[in-house]
């Protein structure tokens, strides 16, 4: 069970929400203001916020940057409604941890605050070891598994935290930002599911670990189900660099990039690369298409 604050002025949508997130057993404590929810803040006891985009007095851009300021280690997931995209994207800018558009609620929110939480819990591990590691290189070649891509990342994070290399939201951002591009290469690349299959899954907000039948059908391929996906990271001092390469035959990046640039929040496709281009510093593929490195530049301690 986690303690969640949910900053919400409608009564109606805030109760939508607050059953969603009980259901999963989360204790959910409700405000309809930032201010207010900045005085809830400071009495320590909440894990993560989700807050409407659009609020009477401090609307959620304005307390995603005083959370940045005052509460770095508190992760916040924004909902947004429909014509707030681009206040959506600033928000990823500037600190939030992901967005939930409003008519997507029921199916986006409990997947989404249980990623962000996942990497919450995983920072608690190996604390004291981590913390007396100077430089550290994670090389893997993982079969077609989401849960083994999702611990390689959840370990990068743990050695980011034990570093003191990332601030407390931007490890939620960057674990967020690698598992789009992880269940892109498994997917997408990999498996080579077509768009419009990607789409019936869920597209960007599928699960990692998909029980789609198309999914099984292509894992007991012979074609498919042999091939590997590369996991390299690196952290240093100065940045921690991901490099995730799949081996399908890669896709045309020039358009996946243009269409990233237009920062679509509300449309399904393509938001896990809005998401990664907001959340790292620098972002790359190489000519064939089929890897994506991902660069963030760490705070000086």
């Amino acid at each position: 069970m986690s303690s969640i604050l949910l900053v919400e002025d409608s009564p109606t949508q805030s109760l939508q929400m607050k059953l969603l997130l009980e259901s999963a057993a989360h204790q959910v404590t409700c405000c309809d203001d930032g201010t207010i929810a900045l005085e809830h803040l400071s009495s320590g006891t909440c894990e993560l916020v989700v807050t409407d985009l659009e609020l009477p007095m401090m609307n959620g851009l304005e307390l995603i940057k005083k959370m940045q300021a005052d509460f770095p280690d508190i992760p916040a997931v924004l909902v947004t409604g429909h014509g707030s995209e681009r206040l959506a994207a600033e928000a990823l800018r500037v600190g939030a941890t992901g967005y939930v558009p409003k008519s997507l609620v029921n199916d986006m929110l409990l997947g989404t605050v249980e990623d962000v939480l996942g990497i919450v819990r995983s920072d608690r591990s190996y604390a004291e070891l981590i913390d007396c590691t100077v430089e550290n290189r994670l090389v893997f070649k993982l079969p077609n598994s989401p849960r083994l891509l999702v611990t390689a990342i959840d370990l990068t994070m743990q050695l980011a935290a034990g570093m003191q290399l990332l601030s407390g939201v931007d490890r939620y951002r960057v674990g967020n930002a690698l598992r789009h591009a992880a269940s892109n290469a498994i997917y997408r690349g990999n498996l080579e599911l077509s768009r419009q299959q990607w789409q019936q899954m869920g597209g960007d907000d599928a699960p990692m670990d998909s029980d789609d039948p198309i999914v099984a059908e292509r894992l007991a391929s012979p074609r498919y189900q042999n091939r590997h996906v590369h996991y390299d990271a690196r952290l240093m001092k100065d940045f921690v660099r991901v490099v995730i390469r799949d081996e399908g035959p890669g896709f045309d990046t020039k358009n996946a990039l243009a269409a990233a640039e237009s920062e679509s929040l509300d449309e399904n496709q393509g938001r896990g690369l809005v998401l990664i281009r907001n959340f790292m510093d620098k972002v790359s593929f190489n000519t064939a298409g089929n890897e994506i490195t991902l660069v963030k530049h760490c705070i000086q301690s």
